[in-house]
């Protein structure tokens, strides 16, 4: 726990306390305050040098890179989308004259949007050829983000990471971050990259100064103010008022908000800037706490009582590796082939992967196979498990011993830190398997047979939460409520049948 000034632990523990009754995870917590870090605490393995992924506040990060853009000639608010994009023939429309910089940076396209397509492929073609809708107006989208993206690189000539190297990562002190590509090498606007939440709390105190860092103008000034003024209403939003430029807006709060609860706020109350990264499938509580809860911390003290009880929980939260005792007979030395069936079964919503299903799901470029082979090795106090992923190669060490070991693999040209551990239960080895890098874990249980392993995964984000979650939340279904007793218990027997164990036969 590190902490420089005075703040309430009393309201740091409540938080922390309603996080857990809420069932949110939380793996990183920083609170900064007249530029200085105040608290700083990670759930272990969690830790403060590791990249993470963003979600959607990778979001505010294009936008941060529109600023620069804009600011440097390369196109305006004003701009129009079709003049900017001529390779792509339009019907003629009155949409299309409407239709700004300005438009998609507020979410306001009126572009037909899916969270469930295809993000692999070419997103301006797919925003490009898709109907203007009937309901005009607000529509959070991940290809009105892309949009702006896909103009900075196209007129700066660079991808985002290039071209944001010299203007904003490297005046902050921020290492070069990994961002996800599509199929034709953009990096994705909507989601996808990866940064520690120093980082991002740099990023957003650049912000809450007028775009000055260290006494040195990084972010344009005249951005840091109209990124972050409210130029579209929310009136039926429950945790914010209103959307500037790719952020937030929530009584004069603005935040970078990404999915499963990352979220990074500026509180102009207190001078005080809040990171947090969370695990968590339904997020708005996340960010209601944040504002209730976290925020009187900043308004009272607390006694020395708080310092100790604050103090206990933190040491009593994270991953608690336990050591395998009673290993199973492992049949090492052989290949396992998945079965027909377990293959259909797996790939009905999303490929099996080492990564959950619910994070492969918002990935730039997903699998598109199960894990299809399989092999083990015994070496010491290591449980070795190597699979295929379509042509990557995943290889897991797994501790036996209570000391978890690293493992460093790529799936789909994004490289994972993997931490993981094996124990055995009743004759099953489980292993509990975090790519650190997400907000990810899987735990994984094997049953050995003579000729024989079945897999069953159960992964943090809940895939079945994930899905029934964002069905229930669908405009399709709260426009037609009388489905939904038919739809949700459908769903929810189809979501259990794709999570059954996958067998693997040896040939």
């Amino acid at each position: 726990m590190s902490t420089k000034t005075r703040l309430s632990f009393e309201w740091i523990y409540k938080f922390y306390k309603e996080l857990e009754n809420n069932g949110i995870e939380n793996h990183g917590l920083l609170i900064e305050k007249d530029g200085e870090t105040v608290f700083e605490e990670y759930a272990y393995p969690y830790s403060a040098d590791m990249p993470h992924t963003l979600f959607s506040v990778t979001k505010s990060i294009v936008s941060t890179a529109a600023g620069f853009a804009i600011d440097e000639g390369l196109f305006s608010l004003d701009s129009k989308i079709i003049s900017l994009f001529p390779e792509y023939k339009a019907c003629k429309s009155d949409e299309w004259e409407r239709l700004t910089v300005h438009s998609v940076l507020t979410m306001q396209s009126n572009k037909e949007f899916s969270f469930t397509q295809d993000m692999t492929g070419n997103y301006v073609e797919m925003f490009m050829k898709a109907p203007f809708r009937k309901d005009k107006g607000f529509l959070y989208s991940n290809n009105d983000a892309h949009i702006v993206a896909a103009l900075v690189q196209k007129f700066s000539g660079e991808n985002l990471v290039d071209y944001l190297m010299p203007r904003l990562f490297e005046p902050l002190g921020i290492d070069r971050p990994n961002w996800e590509t599509n199929s034709i090498g953009e990096c994705i606007g909507g989601t996808g990259a990866y940064l520690k939440l120093r980082d991002l709390v740099k990023i957003m105190r650049c912000y809450a100064d007028g775009g000055r860092y260290n006494g040195k103008q990084v972010i344009p000034e005249w951005w840091t103010r109209e990124a972050v003024k409210k130029h579209v209403d929310l009136p039926n939003r429950e945790n914010e008022d209103g959307y500037g430029y790719l952020f937030w807006l929530q009584n004069g709060v603005f935040s970078m908000n990404g999915m499963y609860g990352q979220q990074i706020s500026y509180f102009p109350e207190y001078n005080a800037v809040v990171g947090i990264f969370n695990c968590v499938v339904n997020d708005t509580m996340n960010n209601k706490l944040m504002k209730t809860v976290l925020a009187k911390a900043f308004e009272e003290e607390s006694g020395e009582e708080w310092d100790e009880k604050l103090a206990e929980y933190l040491g009593s939260r994270g991953e608690k590796p336990v050591r395998c005792t009673d290993l199973p007979q492992i049949p090492t030395g052989k290949t396992f082939y998945i079965t027909p069936v377990s293959d259909l079964l797996a790939k009905m919503m999303f490929p099996a992967s080492l990564v959950p299903r619910s994070i492969t799901s918002s990935f730039a470029q997903r699998p598109v196979q199960n894990l299809d082979r399989v092999s083990f090795e015994l070496s010491g106090e290591v449980f070795t498990v190597k699979w295929f992923e379509e042509n990557d190669a995943v290889v897991i060490n797994c501790s036996l011993d209570g000391k978890p070991r690293l493992s460093e693999c790529e799936i789909k040209g994004c490289k994972y830190k993997i931490w993981a551990y094996a124990y055995s239960e009743n004759g099953v080895l489980r292993a509990v398997v975090k790519p650190i890098n997400t907000l990810s874990t899987q735990r994984i249980a094997f049953v050995f047979e003579k000729n024989t392993v079945k897999i069953q995964f159960k992964g943090t984000p809940s895939f079945t939460k994930f899905i029934v979650h964002n069905v229930d939340q669908s405009s399709f279904v709260n426009n037609n409520q009388w489905l939904k007793p038919v739809i949700m218990p459908v769903l929810r027997a189809v979501l259990a049948t794709t999570e059954r164990p996958m067998k693997f036969k040896a040939k």
